[in-house]
């Protein structure tokens, strides 16, 4: 799932809280994220609840890049040590890949170490070469995704976010006791221009999205070393919509607020001061339906009978600090 690459991105910041301490000192930091993944061809099966086998090792590879300035203002709430390190982020991000291109905008507020604020938004636009599905309408007449007009429609979002992070290393002492939990809840809305109410469409090759708003639920359990391999960990999200009157009735049997869970093993390597490469391996629980399907494009109009549980994709995040 392309869009949950996005938070393989924004992980190492959230979770190595002492490097985050240290950033402060700078107000203004420049970085370039990129992120890639490899996805497996997985031998869908109609039915209740079950696991997928594979048909292939490889299905599709897909890439982003990032420019991330982030510009850091102390704002200390008092003398106490949860509070003197208090600081508002302004983020700016130009994200582009093959497909897409849009510019992102943030803001996070750490009053304590412990808790952070987030809202934030983005608009791009994208393309369909060579039949991937950078920005795509779904044409209930055709059974398939329809391009749509770059620069002429746009994808949009906007979002607030509270994430709760914790490492056992500010209790105990040492360069072994880093123990380090987030959790976090998001609320964002997600829409594309020109598409009405109702349809669905799909945004860097992600299809079945609809507009309206939808929830993300991540939780990440690691354990950082003073080694190469800086932290190993695990990481569970859950995202879909609210409502499920965000699809038309004729999407009904598609079950429009069905939950997708994904569970990766997590890896983190800190090459030098300003190299990190972060790997993700990851199984997905995504819909199963009541009838075989040979492909995506037909799924909107099939009937959902449980999850179909799959080994999912392989993701790689670099992050260059300049």
């Amino acid at each position: 799932m392309f869009k949950k690459l996005l938070t393989l991105s924004l992980l190492p910041a959230a979770l190595f809280a002492g490097e985050a301490d240290e950033s402060t000192k700078s107000h203004l930091d420049l970085s370039l994220t990129t992120i890639a993944a490899i996805y497996t061809d997985v031998d869908y099966e109609a039915g209740d609840d079950h696991f997928a086998g594979l048909n292939g090792p490889f299905s599709g590879a897909k890439a982003v890049t990032r420019f991330n300035a982030t510009y850091t203002l102390p704002t200390p709430l008092g003398e106490h040590w949860l509070l003197k390190g208090a600081n508002v982020k302004f983020n700016g991000i130009f994200e582009l890949s093959p497909l897409t291109i849009r510019p992102l905008v943030g803001l996070d507020f750490t009053p304590v170490p412990f808790l952070v604020f987030s809202a934030g938004g983005s608009i791009g636009t994208g393309w369909n070469p060579l039949g991937f599905d950078g920005m795509s309408v779904y044409s209930l007449k055709k059974q398939e995704y329809k391009s749509l007009t770059p620069f002429g429609n746009y994808y949009y979002d906007y979002w607030a976010k509270a994430t709760f992070q914790f490492d056992t290393g500010a209790l105990i002492e040492g360069d072994w006791s880093h123990v380090v939990m987030q959790a976090s809840y998001k609320w964002i809305y997600e829409g594309i221009t020109g598409v009405d109410d109702g349809d669905l469409w799909s945004w860097q090759v992600f299809p079945g999205e609809a507009n309206g708003w939808q929830y993300d639920v991540t939780a990440v359990l690691g354990y950082q070393m003073p080694i190469a391999l800086q932290m190993v960990g695990f990481m569970a999200e859950f995202y879909g919509h609210y409502d499920p009157a965000d699809y038309k009735k004729v999407y009904q049997g598609f079950d429009g607020d069905f939950m997708w869970i994904d569970l990766s093993l997590l890896m983190n390597f800190k090459l030098n001061a300003k190299n990190e490469l972060m790997t993700l391996i990851t199984f997905e629980g995504g819909r199963s339906f009541a009838t075989d399907h040979e492909n995506a494009d037909e799924e909107p109009l099939l009937k959902k009978t449980g999850r179909e549980w799959s080994f999912y994709r392989i993701a790689f995040s670099w992050d260059h600090k300049f």
